[in-house]
């Protein structure tokens, strides 16, 4: 079994060391790394050119910013040669023996087209918590639950079948899809296959104020716009009421997150809105009042 790994890159020359390091120190060695840069300015491309010199497993490929990873991750999967498609972050890494787990988990699990794992979720250098994706998900009806109870996984933690994301359409590159097209992405697959949990930390997620993780009003807003997209093409006749019940659960992420950033004017505003729409759920109230008292938490 080999892996295509496909690492994103843009201007990212003092992160991206850890992140290709943590993949050439694998276990398991049978791999290709694709780079994909899009359109650094820094010195990202002499950066790569370095491990290249290292090592022939390595290939880089530069194209104009496409304005978002989604667009870098489907010109790596175009570039790619091999079966399975590891997917990581430029500012995440992995544990070195991530691609040894996720082999013997294909190798145990072979109806399954994508393998997820568990991560550390560390901010501004700081260990804050361990994210555990997967853990629940129903395998009945994966797609539902990811719909309806929001995104359960992590890109860096992430292994696909090939075909399976050519089969899918790739990541959605729209300007509105922007930071949840890998949400978008793990929703389609669920349509056409099982997906496989290890239940073992094998990786970093960083979280930092550089990047799109920590851009709130962006990633909510996007993220409305996909949960009611993906709601309107279910066929029902309620459709109209769930998407007030979960475009105000989206609000409420929203002002949830201003709320113990201690952003309390923004998060009052918010769930005030995410409360009158859609009234029913005691955590908004909480959320509010400990807004109102300055709490973060």
């Amino acid at each position: 079994m080999k892996f295509s790994v496909i690492i994103p890159a843009y201007n990212r020359e003092e992160e991206l060391p850890k992140c290709v390091e943590s993949v050439l120190e694998q276990t398991y060695t049978n791999f290709e790394l694709i780079i994909v840069d899009n359109g650094s300015t820094d010195n990202t491309k002499q950066v790569v050119q370095d491990y290249i010199n290292q090592d022939n497993r390595i290939k880089y490929f530069w194209q104009e910013n496409s304005g978002s990873p989604a667009g870098s991750r489907n010109t790596g999967i175009q570039k790619s040669l091999e079966e399975w498609v590891s997917f990581l972050d430029s500012d995440d890494y992995w544990y070195k023996n991530k691609l040894e787990m996720v082999a013997k988990t294909i190798e145990e699990n072979k109806d399954v087209i994508a393998v997820s794992h568990y991560e550390d979720k560390i901010v501004d250098e700081k260990y804050h918590s361990i994210l555990e994706h997967g853990n629940r998900l129903k395998e009945e009806n994966t797609y539902l639950d990811l719909l309806f109870n929001g995104n359960n996984l992590s890109t860096s933690a992430m292994t696909v079948k090939r075909d399976k994301l050519i089969e899918v359409g790739f990541f959605d590159t729209r300007k509105d899809y922007f930071a949840v097209e890998d949400y978008d992405m793990w929703m389609k697959l669920s349509k056409v296959g099982k997906f496989a949990y290890i239940k073992e930390v094998l990786g970093v997620f960083n979280i930092t104020d550089t990047n799109m993780s920590g851009n709130v009003e962006l990633i909510n807003n996007n993220l409305k716009t996909l949960v009611l997209n993906h709601i309107d093409m279910l066929d029902i006749k309620n459709k109209e009421k769930l998407k007030k019940i979960h475009g105000s659960r989206i609000e409420y992420y929203k002002g949830r997150t201003y709320q113990m950033n201690g952003e309390s004017r923004l998060a009052i505003s918010v769930l005030t809105k995410s409360i009158i729409t859609y009234p029913f759920n005691v955590k908004k109230y909480i959320s509010l009042i400990f807004a109102f008292l300055g709490i973060k938490k």
